[in-house]
């Protein structure tokens, strides 16, 4: 079909025709299309370029994951308390945060709770509560034990039997009253016939329950370690108990302190003297001699430092000794501060011959609309923490021990 034009200067200019006209609309759509369906392309190419680098910093993260299950953390070791002695009593940083879980799920009562982190640490014990009361976990106990033998006299020097596993409630204990008797003869003497006298002692474990208040605030915000603010709580409050038992004990539904027996003595006529201390000290057998230790009322010590000997030396040193460092020492030996017992009396002795059966579990319980020491615990928003324990104890053989009567100490 010939296409229409018009001469302008001798030049053909071609007439375009509708249907022409036409064609190049329909050639310009298709070409924009192209140019839209090639964007859109290139957007989705980016997008799978971006998604694509997501994948592999995923993947990176995933590798890093799984080296860091390899890696062991740290469980760090926190400082429960420091000792008279300068001894670092420590635990896991796992450990303590437990501890205080327990401690806090015991104190609101959640049941679910104490027997969950209980079952962490005592796998084989039961956790049904005995009269309202729960087993205290074994490493909250240790750590109460460290506590209380920093800071009991007697005790740590005494010598402890557990009778945990024993199914009875008595141990018999048996001591010799005297020795036998020997003697050189000639060759064809008579010898005379010798026999040895037996004592008996038994170790029946009694209660002891120490009763704590606390606020409820304490326990729930405190900011420092809750662990170690219980232990040591508990420890003192058992402690001076157990203490004042083991010197001054009756032996009726307590232990049987040193105070009731009859040992070898002086009287000091109300007025104690350096000859009185020399009668003490080498009154006792050389055998329990070097591992004796002096024991009286911090009035006593007060009296005695005043005393001086021939030579204007004060008796008591209060530096110490190497094996005991932090005691007074008196003839070499450590003094011991108990203001339970007698200032009139002063006890030098072997506590190694002082036996104390201790009967596990402790058991602790709570109660909060008690009255302890005349405080109504509900109207002070407080918990009176109540821990058990059954103990005895023994002297079983009084030749270990020397008393002084009388000191004229008030």
């Amino acid at each position: 079909m010939n296409k229409k034009y018009i001469l302008v200067n001798g030049k053909k200019h071609y007439i375009k025709t509708e249907k022409s006209v036409e064609k190049d609309v329909v050639a310009k759509k298709e070409v924009e299309k192209k140019d839209e369906i090639s964007e859109v392309a290139k957007n989705i190419a980016e997008k799978l370029a971006e998604l694509q680098k997501v994948s592999k910093k995923d993947e990176v993260k995933k590798k890093e994951i799984s080296i860091a299950k390899d890696i062991k953390l740290v469980d760090r070791k926190v400082k429960v308390f420091t000792t008279s002695k300068g001894n670092d009593i420590s635990l896991k940083q796992s450990q303590v945060d437990g501890l205080s879980s327990w401690f806090k799920a015991f104190i609101s009562q959640d049941k679910a709770g104490v027997a969950n982190y209980f079952q962490k640490w005592e796998p084989l014990n039961e956790t049904t509560p005995a009269e309202g009361g729960y087993l205290v976990p074994t490493l909250l106990y240790n750590v109460i034990v460290d506590f209380k033998e920093d800071e009991a006299m007697i005790m740590p020097r005494a010598n402890v039997i557990d009778m945990t596993g024993m199914k009875t409630n008595e141990l018999d204990i048996s001591g010799i009253a005297t020795k036998p008797r020997v003697q050189w003869v000639a060759e064809q003497g008579v010898k005379s016939t010798s026999s040895m006298t037996f004592t008996q002692q038994s170790l029946t474990p009694y209660t002891v329950a120490a009763i704590i208040p606390m606020t409820n605030q304490l326990v729930q915000d405190s900011p420092f370690n809750i662990v170690s603010l219980v232990s040591k709580a508990l420890a003192d409050a058992i402690t001076k108990e157990e203490d004042r038992v083991f010197v001054v004990g009756t032996g009726a539904a307590q232990p049987t302190g040193l105070d009731a027996y009859a040992f070898r003595s002086t009287a000091c006529g109300g007025a104690l003297s350096l000859d009185h201390i020399q009668d003490a000290y080498f009154g006792l057998p050389q055998a329990y001699r070097n591992k004796a230790v002096w024991i009286m009322n911090g009035r006593t010590i007060a009296d005695l430092a005043k005393l001086k000997d021939d030579n204007n030396r004060p008796l008591l040193l209060e530096q110490g000794i190497v094996t005991d460092p932090g005691f007074p020492a008196l003839k070499r030996r450590p003094v011991l501060e108990q203001n339970d017992m007698d200032s009139g009396k002063i006890f030098f002795g072997d506590l190694s011959y002082y036996w104390i059966g201790k009967k596990q579990p402790m058991n602790i319980s709570i109660a909060k609309e008690a009255t302890v020491a005349g405080y109504n615990l509900w109207e002070r928003n407080m918990t009176a923490i109540r821990v058990e324990e059954r103990i005895d104890g023994e002297c079983v053989n009084t030749k270990a021990f020397y008393e002084l009567t009388g000191t004229g100490v008030s």
